[in-house]
């Protein structure tokens, strides 16, 4: 049928969140596994090897949903996968980096951290246009200097969000470098930092709550974003 959705999720009574995929789309099926769903052959269906964390769990799914839909994949979902969860506190981040054993797995807290729905840096960012609306419906002028003040620190916060997706991105690439300390050619080791000022902006999409489009088929080789990172077992 050409409505049918080219992904979906859904949550099995026993087997957790579990994903089907349409015939032919590797690069989705690729999506899945880099996120940590194994294939299940015998079912044909894709199961999300599940944290302990269920809230976790439920954060990638939705981040995955999302990431499908950008590159154009049609995606379907149950609505308890799309709901989304309270904000992370830097606390709950700061003990997932202590726990962290790939790089991986830090890319993924600094992803949490920037989402838009969660994010401790947009909610922060919302914090301070507030105040200066705030400021300006309460105090007319004699507020304007601290709303305008309150506005140059959200500008401050959506550069920092910037920085922030390129060091996400460089723990991402980490993964795929090798663990052994390489010979010495007698050149400089140090890695440059240039990328953070050539680099696109990883600036986020509001997509809301996800829902199934009818997109043409990808049949592409796109590069899924790196919001669905690798996840530790």
């Amino acid at each position: 049928m050409p409505h049918d959705p080219e992904v979906a999720f859904s949550i099995h009574p026993e087997l957790g969140i579990v994903a089907a995929v349409a015939d032919e789309l590797p690069n989705a099926e690729a999506a899945l596994r880099t996120a940590g769903f194994r294939h299940i052959e015998a079912l044909d269906i894709f199961v999300l090897q599940a944290e302990a964390n269920r809230l976790q769990d439920t954060r990638l799914t939705a981040r995955l949903v999302r990431d499908l839909q950008a590159v154009g994949y049609t995606v379907a979902a149950d609505p308890q996968l799309l709901d989304a969860p309270p904000p992370l506190s830097v606390t709950d981040l700061t003990a997932r980096v202590l726990q962290a054993e790939r790089p991986s797995d830090i890319a993924d807290v600094f992803d949490d951290l920037l989402d838009d729905r969660t994010g401790v840096i947009p909610e922060l960012h919302k914090l301070l246009e507030a105040s200066a609306v705030w400021c300006e419906r309460n105090l007319d002028y004699v507020g304007a200097d601290t709303a305008r003040s309150c506005r140059r620190l959200a500008a401050q916060i959506n550069d920092l969000s910037e920085y922030l997706g390129f060091t996400g991105g460089d723990f991402l690439d980490l993964d795929a470098l090798p663990r052994t300390q390489p010979a010495s050619t007698g050149l400089s080791d140090a890695p440059a930092r240039s990328r953070a000022a050539t680099a696109a902006s990883p600036a986020r999409s509001g997509t809301g709550t996800p829902t199934a489009t009818n997109a043409p088929a990808p049949d592409r080789a796109a590069r899924i974003p790196a919001a669905p990172p690798t996840r530790s077992r």
